[in-house]
């Protein structure tokens, strides 16, 4: 029961910070690019503000249980996937007072 909960909770985030996502990044309202998606090997993640802010990447499996974090400050970064199973993931961004700025999903295809 818990799990179904946090995964609707999950899905709603998606929802419905799309519209504070807008207010920075680029054109399109994303803040973080992910590429390729789907993905088998490797995934890049790629910040589309300008500036030097961090935030924190959180990674969910589509259970809702937390997968994976990391900071991330600027520029592109490239995760290996080696730890990944097959399935989608939830990834939310944060700012450093721990606020949604984007959520959104990916793909792992092995």
């Amino acid at each position: 029961m818990m799990k179904k909960f946090t995964l609707i909770i999950l899905l709603i985030l998606c929802k419905t910070t799309l519209s504070f996502g807008q207010a920075f990044g680029d054109g399109d309202g994303k803040v973080l690019k992910l590429y390729p998606n789907p993905a088998s090997t490797q995934i890049n993640l790629e910040l589309q503000t300008h500036g030097d802010q961090t935030y924190e990447v959180v990674i969910y499996n589509f259970l809702g249980k937390k997968f994976d974090d990391f900071k991330l400050s600027g520029g592109r970064v490239t995760l290996s996937l080696s730890r990944y199973y097959s399935g989608i993931y939830i990834y939310q961004l944060l700012d450093m007072q721990g606020n949604v700025v984007e959520s959104g999903k990916f793909n792992v295809i092995k």
